[in-house]
């Protein structure tokens, strides 16, 4: 199939960043039988994130979210060794919430990660790593009713935790404001609905005022990232927003991805 696909042209360029991580036909296979090149955004996005984790202006911060840690644990660990400060948000924190033997109500968690958890906590202490946990949040019924804030030892068993509350957003925009590198992968909660979108919009405004006023480089990933940016209109104030997700994250892992790897051997 990749010899026959390789006959529609003279010259292949690999312009799929996003689905490079996946050893397909028209990704890897292909380079075998034309010769092949990286595009100008891919080899952009591939420096980019070699540069977070190589030579990356200090203090660097990661602000992580999302709702499973295990599809990001090999992030963590990574940056964890890189990084001066990680802040955890969204349904990740959750876990971590629950893990310090807080209730965290109907919150969304994911289950048997307590290993996980303990390994993270142990190397940022190792590494000197600033892990930096939500104090307080912004809980509701449902998705439809007023947010409440409440410190962690308030909340209830039938609350959701949708948003980081006043305390952590303050304690977030500080270590931003040190920050002179910051990545940023997960909202910092239910952005979707506008009660629960708070978190997300002024850490995104805080990251693209300081990128327009304090030379702060900040690179976003993720489509969830990369739509609340968007829906605050703040994609005009970030130094890089990436178009991956999979890819981005197992790049910044350190794993050789299979459509850069076929470019390489072949250049």
């Amino acid at each position: 199939f990749a010899k026959e696909l390789s006959k529609i042209g003279d010259i292949y360029i690999n312009e799929a960043f996003p689905c490079s991580h996946r050893a397909h036909t028209s990704v890897h296979e292909i380079t075998k039988h034309i010769n092949s090149y990286g595009g100008q955004q891919l080899i952009k996005e591939v420096n980019i994130i070699k540069m977070l984790t190589n030579n990356a202006k200090k203090p660097t911060t990661c602000i992580i979210g999302g709702s499973k840690i295990s599809t990001k644990s090999g992030v963590l660990i990574n940056l964890i060794k890189k990084m001066q400060n990680i802040i955890i948000v969204g349904g990740m924190a959750n876990i971590f919430i629950k893990y310090k033997g807080y209730n965290i109500g109907q919150s969304i968690f994911e289950k048997n990660q307590e290993n996980l958890i303990e390994n993270i906590i142990k190397e940022s202490k190792k590494n000197k790593c600033n892990l930096i946990l939500p104090e307080d949040v912004i809980v509701s019924k449902d998705y439809n009713s007023k947010g409440i804030l409440k410190s962690l030892d308030q909340i209830n068993d039938d609350d959701l935790i949708l948003d980081i509350g006043e305390k952590t957003l303050l304690n977030v925009i500080k270590v931003i404001d040190e920050s002179k590198t910051i990545l940023w992968n997960g909202p910092a909660g239910y952005f979707e609905v506008d009660e629960f979108s708070v978190g997300s919009r002024k850490i995104a405004d805080k990251i693209s005022e300081n990128t327009k006023t304090k030379s702060l480089i900040s690179i976003a990933g993720g489509g969830d990232t990369v739509a609340a940016i968007n829906k605050f209109k703040c994609s005009n104030g970030f130094t890089y927003l990436s178009t991956a997700g999979g890819a981005f994250l197992e790049l910044l892992e350190g794993k050789e991805l299979p459509g850069i790897k076929a470019l390489e051997t072949d250049e």
